[in-house]
């Protein structure tokens, strides 16, 4: 039963053993047959799609993303009984394990939301990285036992990981465990600001290598405010707000940018292109810097804009020449939270070319995920920016946000960025599976650091 389920959520197929025997398990502890046809809908209904979200440092920089099910399924968990919630966390780990997640993001963490019962689970093996942080859903106290749960914690240090806990309520009874981890982040709207700067206080006390991560922020207030109270990470719908957003200053003449991405559209000479770009030596410099990449995979160095035109083609280039309106001189948090999260849209909405519903234009894919960040970019809406360049008319209409194959790509796409997002339903519409949607995102994310990492 349990390894029919881990099938349908996305899990990899394995050998039954008598530990994941459902007919042991109900041996053990019987459900009512009305139980135990609940908790398989729930499971059944709720697909184990795994989102990722950013996680800042004090510096404004990505340090790492958190990868957890969604919002909605982590709520309905909590509700159901241990073997439920031990099944969705196998299945996460099963779609994580063959990606290699960390080594994948390089220097930064990936941070791997579970439930408590998992921490023994033979599965974390495959995922055991110094870079690779267990974050642990606490149940009541009351549920647990404490040595059972410091000898988990002991074995998953043993393998290798550090370790926090994702508080949403206070918890008084986990008061050693809090102290004793690598991290803690705080949901910053459970607690009011009386309650919030006694947890701060109490856990800086006790702990102060612990690392206070701040989540759900919604506003740059938000972020102002944790900032203020010295928390070291932050997470949330902030990130790519409007709020309070006005452009950086750049070298690059957008407006010639512009000018060029028209001129490749309505079909210019390529040598009418290159003369456009060449007057202006840093766009060239920073376009050749982007072209010359090694995301872009050329077998040559490229050294003119004409040569490029011919090596790439029209489409290709248009893409790359695209990135320059991400460019600015002193990128903050908005700033680079928006170009990676751009990349990785249009990475991942080109991987989807061509499986289940979705088309196999991979090119116009590419440019949906991409431009679908640029009115927040330029602090413009959406219709000032389309009239600035021109777009092939099945990527303006999926960015209008007009029904289309396309446009149900691109919700996908945001789904996967949000523990709130409805990823289950958006990859329904593309007739996609969980573990093609993990597998996808995962190396979108690993191709958009290593082309943003170009740009710095």
């Amino acid at each position: 039963m349990l390894e029919s389920l881990r099938r349908l959520l996305g899990g990899s197929p394995k050998e039954p053993s008598p530990q994941d025997s459902f007919q042991q398990l109900n041996a053990v502890a019987p459900l009512k047959p009305s139980q135990e046809r609940a908790s398989k809908e729930n499971v059944e209904s709720h697909s184990s799609f795994i989102c990722r979200e950013a996680i800042l440092d004090r510096n404004e920089r990505i340090a790492g993303y958190e990868f957890a099910l969604g919002h909605k399924v982590q709520s309905r968990m909590m509700d159901k009984s241990a073997v439920i919630r031990r099944v969705y966390d196998d299945v996460m780990l099963n779609n994580l394990a063959p990606l290699g997640v960390s080594s994948l993001l390089g220097e930064r963490s990936a941070f791997i939301r579970l439930s408590v019962e998992s921490l023994n689970s033979p599965l974390l093996e495959a995922l055991a990285n110094p870079n690779t942080v267990i974050m642990i859903t606490p149940r009541p106290i009351a549920e647990m036992d404490p040595v059972e749960m410091r000898a988990n914690l002991a074995h998953i240090k043993a393998l290798g990981f550090r370790h926090g806990w994702s508080i949403s309520q206070s918890h008084p009874g986990y008061a050693d465990f809090l102290h004793a981890a690598d991290f803690i982040e705080i949901d910053l709207a459970a607690f009011d600001g009386i309650q919030l700067k006694a947890m701060i206080s109490d856990l800086r006390a006790a702990n102060s290598d612990q690392k206070l991560i701040a989540s759900r922020l919604q506003t740059a207030d938000d972020f102002k405010y944790c900032f203020e109270r010295r928390f070291d990470y932050f997470m949330g719908a902030f990130v790519s707000s409007r709020e309070n957003w006005h452009p950086s200053k750049s070298d690059v003449n957008y407006a010639r940018v512009f000018q060029a991405l028209e001129m490749i559209q309505s079909g210019a000479e390529f040598n009418a292109i290159a003369d456009c770009l060449r007057t202006d030596p840093i766009l060239t410099f920073k376009l050749l810097r982007y072209i010359n990449s090694p995301g872009i995979g050329l077998l040559q160095k490229v050294s003119e804009i004409q040569q490029a035109l011919l090596l790439l083609g029209r489409d290709r280039f248009y893409r790359w020449l695209s990135l320059l309106l991400f460019d600015s001189k002193k990128p903050g948090y908005h700033e680079n939270i928006l170009r990676e999260q751009a990349l990785t849209r249009g990475r991942f909405m080109e991987m989807l070319a061509g499986k289940g519903r979705v088309p196999a234009t991979a090119d116009q894919l590419f440019l949906t995920g991409l431009f679908s960040l640029m009115s927040v970019m330029l602090a413009q809406p959406l219709e000032d920016v389309l009239k600035q360049v021109a777009l092939p008319e099945a990527v303006a209409s999926a960015l209008r946000g007009e029904a289309s194959a396309m446009h149900d790509a691109l919700m996908l796409a945001i789904a996967v960025e949000s523990e709130e997002g409805d990823m289950a339903a958006a990859a329904a519409q593309c007739d996609l599976d969980a573990a093609e949607v993990a597998g996808m995102m995962i190396e979108a994310l690993a191709w958009s650091q290593q082309i943003a990492a170009v740009s710095e």
